[in-house]
């Protein structure tokens, strides 16, 4: 029949849905009573048919739609997903690295009950800390998750690399300091070699990162921006902002040095935390108001 016809070319190139099918059926019964009722009115059939087709609009929009919310779909049943499977290399490279890092504090614990040294404790669990460190780096930089792609194996295996040079890097400083006594110089020159290679390695890797977060967080991360960048340019918003931050954060120094003098400068800098914890009360607030 031509409105079948004419309708199966309309949708053509469309996703064949289940929604977009109904869709289409119920066009086209719509379309040939349409016609049938023009018709029955004195209407020539193919008359009848262009006033039908004429009045049926820009249908084509909805189609879009339909197909559009079957694309985002498919796409959330791709990326969205809370908890996505381990494969067995991951597996394997977990259960490993647990069972070396395990094996360490076994073998840590011993020495230090039998040998009574505690520092000769740590340093038997330092071979053991230093590759399973970097080996979980590695295994969870590599992992999908719900919210992020994989990195790349290439990088993620520097990223573990770097992590397990600053571990030596640190124990093997505090075990010089702490166990053979050694000055300050001989205690900092060990974390040249080993510490601060680890961490410009690790800045450079991570300021040349690639954004690996799904498109479902960046959609929502750029509707927070949004939001975020709206409340921010509010005028009263940010003045309330500034002369309650003001007023907390000279009551907290304040405070700081009253209770320095009353009951000890290693205790009074807790008012700090207080400060740190009523700005964010403040931005609570405000943002609460503003909504």
């Amino acid at each position: 029949m031509k409105a079948e016809v004419y309708v199966d070319r309309l949708f053509e190139g469309y996703e064949p849905t289940p929604e977009l099918l109904d869709f289409k059926e119920e066009i086209t019964v719509n379309l040939i009573e349409r016609i049938k009722e023009l018709q029955n009115k004195g209407l020539d059939p193919e008359v009848a048919f262009e006033k039908a087709v004429a009045e049926l609009g820009d249908i084509t929009k909805i189609a879009d739609q339909i197909s559009r919310n079957k694309r985002n779909e498919v796409i959330s049943k791709m990326y969205f997903r809370s908890k996505p499977e381990l494969d067995k290399a991951h597996v394997i490279g977990y259960i490993a690295s647990a069972g070396v890092l395990l094996f360490g504090i076994v073998a840590s614990l011993i020495i230090f009950y039998s040998q009574g040294d505690a520092f000769a404790g740590v340093a038997a669990l330092l071979p053991f800390l230093v590759p399973s460190g970097g080996a979980f780096v590695f295994l969870r930089l590599t992992q999908e998750t719900g919210s992020r792609m994989p990195m790349r194996w290439q990088r993620a295996l520097l990223y573990g690399i770097s992590t397990s040079s600053i571990i030596f890097g640190i124990n093997t400083s505090v075990m010089l300091y702490f166990s053979e006594q050694r000055d300050f110089a001989a205690v900092f020159g060990t974390l040249i070699p080993f510490v601060i290679p680890g961490l410009c390695l690790i800045a450079y890797l991570f300021l040349t990162e690639k954004s690996l977060r799904k498109p479902w967080v960046e959609e929502g991360i750029n509707r927070w921006m949004e939001r975020h960048t709206d409340e921010m340019a509010d005028p009263r918003h940010m003045e309330q902002r500034r002369l309650l931050s003001g007023a907390l954060w000279l009551l907290a120094i304040a405070l700081f040095v009253t209770l320095g003098f009353i009951v000890g400068f290693q205790y009074s800098w807790v008012t700090f935390l207080f400060a740190v914890a009523g700005e964010l009360v403040i931005e609570y607030r405000l943002r609460a108001g503003a909504r």
